[in-house]
């Protein structure tokens, strides 16, 4: 298998914060089109790991090769390619379908396909009835759907997952498996950093284990 097949291609990856080493990762190539589940205890480096995927942080030395390419530098063609949902809600300061949209109106979508994959969303996430409601008067479990909705309605060919069941309601967690599966039919790479490894367990997921900034079992196909 060529390098230029494997979604990420990560080579000797090593990061630190304040001189101390959070992430060394020697070897991980990821095929296009893999699941994977990042699991370990808090402070264990997913979250380091899926921001140096996402082309957000640039490590402190090493190569990461998103579809056989350097993605050093935040290459704004590779970028675009990748979504990342943070742990924590970020919502842009507008309405619930404001914030869905938002990417597909700068991607440069149609207003028509725009309004009707936003309205898609809305609906998948029960988010309808509040689609009018401005974000920052979200509670944390609809300001979590709107995050997601928003990552998933961009179809973009890489997603990244951190731990995106947090305040989520137990309503909405089938919704949110629905369009993870749909993600994995249309040949998505997706990553998910998890402590509940057993919502996605039906995607047959690759399990990544990691401890203190390391994989912790070999971690290549």
């Amino acid at each position: 298998m060529s390098r230029e097949t494997f979604a990420y291609s990560i080579r000797s990856v090593i990061h630190s914060y304040d001189g101390a080493v959070v992430l060394d990762i020697p070897m991980l190539d990821i095929p296009s089109g893999q699941t994977c589940v990042l699991t370990g205890p808090n402070g264990s480096g997913k979250t380091t790991l899926l921001s140096i995927m996402a082309l957000l942080l640039n490590p402190v030395s090493g190569s990461v090769l998103l579809h056989g390419k350097e993605a050093a530098g935040g290459d704004p063609k590779l970028r675009r390619m990748v979504t990342l949902v943070h742990q924590k809600p970020v919502l842009f300061s507008t309405t619930v379908r404001g914030n869905i949209g938002y990417g597909l109106h700068a991607s440069g979508l149609s207003s028509k396909e725009t309004r009707d994959r936003t309205g898609f969303f809305l609906e998948k996430m029960g988010l309808s009835d509040i689609a009018d409601k401005h974000a920052r008067k979200l509670s944390g479990g609809e300001a979590q759907r709107v995050v997601l909705a928003r990552a998933l309605v961009l179809k973009t060919p890489i997603v990244l997952l951190d731990e995106p069941t947090n305040s989520l309601d137990d309503a909405a967690r089938p919704a949110l498996h629905e369009l993870l599966r749909e993600a994995v039919l249309r040949g998505a790479t997706l990553l998910i950093a998890t402590h509940d490894p057993g919502f996605v367990t039906s995607l047959n997921p690759r399990i990544l284990r990691m401890d203190r900034g390391r994989l912790l079992e070999p971690s290549n196909i």
